[in-house]
């Protein structure tokens, strides 16, 4: 496939959420779109607090190798003095269902979420399931598709002082008894979950000629005058791009950067502080967001600016509960990355960033995570009893594009991890010392994950097998470099399922979808199962799915009609092509995975589970993210609702 037609994670997330005429536009409004239930009394607990610490991608066998390489000190005293053992993840093990299914204690049949991408039945379309635009009378707003009470929900209802700080799938935020700040899933304003511009003077590539991400500029007299943009907004009765204009003054190893008469210097190999920007987009209203630009050279001109963000001072929707918290977070720890994914992973992926400057950005966000904490468990200390919940997530990023093992080939003597990885492990290692050493006896430490890693050596495109396996029927034959997202070259007449998201697969069943043909769905399912675990690699020799699974045998609750018939458990090393997750295809159902994303979790469950550290001694037999919610409440002497899956750790 020429590269420069492959469809790439940024394309999906455009696909995805397209909401930036419901950020430009009128009022903002936000709600979730279930009724919350009662605890009930509190019960007689040795514990007053609870804090769960949340570290994305946290892997077992990466923490096992370091901890018996002795570079994991602290968690080796906590898991000596306490609980170290692993907690079985959700199914699929990514991250919007396993943080929800940790937070409700649920299966995603109950809590509605369980994919990253869902699809409308009437339309085939994806959707994102982080959150989705709704129009109403204060006008265009976010609703929630989780389905179920989150475990902070019952905290608050409980009159708990509660805190919950970048839990992914929070936005639009929650009302808590404390204070929110949104994470995974808190859009820019454009509306979209990550984006950069690249600005150049040299001449780009011809992939780089077809991105609306590259901007070719030119350089007069040592300056750049080119535009910044931003929200979309309508103009006489057209949805246009509201820009900014943006100037550069150069020297030989840095630049000065203009914006709204304010001029920001940053360094040659440098990030800049955050810039702000302010966006008219109608007579009397206008959009202020924060950006950061990153400074490769002078000559040519190259400079990398990131997704213009949510001011958190000026919020153009609400990213915090109550609203005004997130100003006073910025005004005691200053501005902040307000993104719910801000690491620039498409940037690095797109070998526009180098690892220097993809680092460096990391170690920024998370030293204003470490001041957001500080910040938070400080004020947590002093309470007499509460629940402080708090997610790290840059550790997902720097596994997904620095992951060094690979599977597919065969094992090799001892687990390869790279240095950027062991790194992290390390500083977190020593931010968790303090933390444990901080803790009195009243409070419950868990230390958790939402799944592990593995390799993501092959591409599975499993729209194109179920073309050659005759579930999914197209108008004309696939060619090279013809991805045809969005299903636009499906037949549906003749399609008895089609796959969208990343572990998932819909039969196309009559009444249901808005195209359906099928009128027995278990029968299609369970064939289609049947078939894939026959897929092999021809190249490798080596089974490609691991296991197929039916929704009802794995999901429960009143929302099992909203998931995928088919959830696709994949060996390690394969993982679903890019162009599957929006409804889109390959030449050939397997490719290798040349990208800088090396590293994965989107396969079978069993592979990937992720971390459980407490310094009690919880019970350990098989843990599961499902336990987490029930053991918070129990913690703090609130009754275990019946509809929760999961069960107390507490001994």
């Amino acid at each position: 496939m020429a590269e420069g037609r492959e469809i790439t994670r940024r394309q999906f997330l455009k696909y995805g959420l397209a909401a930036s005429a419901a950020l430009a536009g009128g009022g903002l409004i936000y709600k979730s779109l279930y009724k919350g239930v009662t605890s009930g009394a509190r019960m007689e607990t040795k514990y007053k607090k609870v804090l769960v610490l949340g570290v994305d991608g946290m892997d077992p066998n990466i923490t096992g190798k370091l901890l018996e390489d002795g570079r994991l000190p602290n968690l080796q005293a906590l898991a000596d003095s306490g609980t170290f053992t692993t907690l079985a993840t959700s199914n699929p093990p990514n991250s919007p269902v396993a943080w929800t299914s940790i937070a409700t204690g649920m299966n995603p049949g109950k809590h509605n979420i369980f994919d990253f991408i869902r699809r409308d039945p009437g339309t085939h379309m994806p959707e994102l399931s982080l959150s989705k635009t709704k129009a109403g009378v204060g006008g265009t707003g976010y609703e929630s598709f989780v389905m179920a009470d989150r475990f902070w929900k019952l905290t608050s209802d409980a009159g708990i002082p509660t805190t919950v700080v970048r839990w992914p799938v929070t936005f639009p935020p929650e009302k808590v008894e404390g204070s929110m700040l949104g994470g995974l899933g808190v859009p820019d304003i454009k509306g979209f979950l990550s984006g950069y511009t690249y600005y150049t003077s040299g001449d780009p590539g011809e992939s780089d000629k077809q991105s609306n991400k590259v901007v070719k500029v030119e350089l007069a007299d040592g300056f750049v005058n080119t535009e910044l943009s931003g929200p979309k907004t309508r103009k006489s009765g057209e949805v246009v791009d509201v820009t900014v204009p943006l100037e550069v003054k150069l020297s030989a190893d840095a630049c000065e950067i203009t914006v709204d008469g304010k001029t920001t210097r940053v360094g040659k190999g440098f990030w800049s502080d955050f810039i702000r920007a302010k966006f008219k987009v109608g007579m009397l209203k206008s959009v202020t967001g924060i950006f950061k630009a990153y400074l490769i050279g002078t000559d040519p001109f190259e400079m990398y600016v990131s997704a213009v963000q949510i001011d958190p001072e000026n919020p153009v929707v609400d990213i915090t509960s109550p609203g005004k918290y997130g100003a006073e977070l910025a005004g005691d720890i200053g501005l902040y990355y307000t993104l719910g994914m801000p690491e620039e992973t498409d940037g690095y992926v797109d070998l526009k960033l180098d690892s220097r400057a993809f680092l460096a950005q990391i170690a920024d966000i998370e030293a204003q995570r470490d001041r957001m904490f500080n910040r938070e468990f400080n004020a947590f200390k002093k309470r007499g009893e509460g629940v402080l919940a708090f997610v790290y997530d840059s550790s997902d990023r720097v596994q997904h594009v620095f992951w060094d093992e690979k599977v597919i080939d065969g094992p090799v003597d001892g687990l390869s991890v790279n240095d950027a990885v062991a790194d992290y492990y390390d500083r977190k290692d020593e931010f968790i010392g303090g933390l444990v050493s901080d803790l009195d006896e009243d409070t419950l430490f868990l230390l958790i994950s939402d799944h592990g890693f593995t390799s993501f050596e092959r591409s599975v495109s499993l729209n194109t097998w179920l073309v050659e396996n005759d579930y999914m029927k197209l108008k004309k034959e696939l060619r090279e470099g013809d991805e045809a997202p969005l299903f636009q070259n499906v037949d549906w007449s003749g399609t008895q399922a089609y796959s969208l998201g990343f572990n998932s697969i819909y039969v196309n069943l009559e009444g249901r979808e808005g195209n359906g043909v099928v009128e027995d769905r278990e029968y299609v399912a369970e064939s289609i199962a049947r078939d894939l675990k026959k897929l092999k690699d021809g190249v490798y020799g080596r089974d490609v799915v691991n296991s197929a699974y039916l929704r009802d045998d794995v999901y429960s609750g009143d929302y099992v009609e909203n998931c995928p018939d088919v959830i696709v458990g994949f060996n390690p090393g394969y993982r679903m092509a890019w162009q599957t997750a929006i409804g889109g295809f390959t030449k050939e159902v397997l490719t290798d995975n040349r990208k800088r994303w090396g590293g994965d979790h989107l396969v079978d469950p069993k592979f990937v589970p992720g971390v459980l550290f407490s310094n009690a001694r919880l019970s350990a037999d098989s843990p599961s993210q499902t336990d987490v919610a029930p053991t918070v409440l129990d913690a703090v002497g609130l009754r275990v609702p019946d509809s929760i899956d999961g069960s107390t750790l507490i001994r």
